[in-house]
């Protein structure tokens, strides 16, 4: 058994009304920036209308945070109840109260912060079982931000420093700092498998100093370069949140404008990288056509969409190519005519 301090459980509103048993299945996968986005409210509504005025359940490290008060505050109409649960321990991880407490979940959601401890204190523990059997066997809906999202790809990036930047992935493939990119036996997503995410494309200050774009790309390369091609990846700016139905059916919303609330799609196109070296430029090129992309404005209506099913059914949104000739060069884009 963990000590005291090792998990903290915090109910945050609990209603009178009869709580519905059933959930309704549904991934929401959040770019990193949610609170006060225009498109949040469509997307928050269609996930937890998923819960059928079930328990909301905030899954965290560290200390207990507002997201449940939120949730509460604004959507309480929807849920049964709200509650964060924040596990600090291999140790926690295996302790009877803290399964006991995610089994009565009817929404999951697991909130930003490091998907390093994630990996390091949940794989392998009674919470990994029990996330998978609500995701899959329950059909409880599940939602990730940033390191939530990252997650819950079948293959995720947890970097134990700093985040590799776009230039330092497309000038070496194997920068240190990609030695953590993992082939998940932790999390298992419907329609998330063979995909690896990433959240902030767009994010730049201080601390991130170049957009994500090319990292996108570099983690993809070395995911097919060591797994093959049918691989893919899943990757949000900010302000874009993708709902994926039971069927397979990822649906973007977002602010509506021209920036900021894209989601891509990124499927390669029949060629491995040229070359992929420890200490050498990525140099995948094909023809300027390596990795084909499907990008999708989000709005708040989620009127675009995307078919996790065959990668190739899309709507509201546009083909483009992304490559590069290596080093300097970066990522470079073609839109498809």
């Amino acid at each position: 058994m963990g000590g005291r301090n090792d998990f903290d459980y915090y109910v945050a509103c609990e209603s009178d009304r009869p709580k519905n048993c059933q959930p309704q299945g549904g991934v929401l996968l959040i770019g990193g920036a949610e609170g006060e986005k225009s498109g949040e409210n469509e997307a928050t509504r269609w996930f937890l209308e998923r819960a059928k005025n079930g328990k909301y359940l905030v899954l965290r490290t560290g200390r207990i945070g507002g997201q449940a008060d939120w949730v509460c505050k604004y959507y309480g109409d929807y849920i049964h109840s709200a509650a964060e649960l924040a596990i600090n321990s291999s140790q926690a991880a295996n302790n009877s109260r803290v399964i006991d407490y995610l089994q009565d979940a009817d929404a999951l959601f697991i909130a930003g912060g490091d998907q390093n401890e994630y990996q390091e204190l949940w794989e392998d523990t009674d919470v990994e079982d029990t996330i998978n059997y609500l995701v899959n066997e329950k059909k409880t809906p599940i939602a990730g931000t940033s390191a939530g999202m990252a997650i819950l790809g079948d293959y995720y990036y947890a970097p134990d420093h700093q985040g590799v930047l776009s230039s330092e992935i497309l000038n070496d493939p194997y920068h240190f700092n990609t030695e953590t990119i993992h082939k998940s036996n932790f999390l298992k997503i419907p329609f998330l498998e063979r995909v690896i995410t990433d959240t902030h494309l767009d994010r730049i200050n201080s601390q991130n100093p170049e957009t994500r774009y090319g990292r996108a790309l570099g983690l993809l390369a070395r995911v097919v370069n060591e797994n093959g091609l049918n691989n893919y990846a899943l990757c949000l700016e900010e302000g874009a949140f993708v709902a994926i139905d039971e069927n397979g059916k990822a649906q973007v919303f977002g602010n509506g404008t021209k920036t900021g609330q894209d989601a891509y799609f990124l499927q390669t196109n029949g060629a491995l990288p040229e070359q992929i070296l420890p200490g050498w430029p990525l140099v995948w090129d094909n023809e300027g056509k390596a990795v084909k992309v499907y990008s999708i404005p989000g709005d708040r209506h989620g009127s675009g969409y995307f078919n996790l099913n065959n990668w190739q059914d899309a709507h509201g949104g546009k083909w483009e190519y992304w490559f590069t000739f290596g080093g300097k060069s970066g990522l470079r884009k073609r839109i498809i005519d």
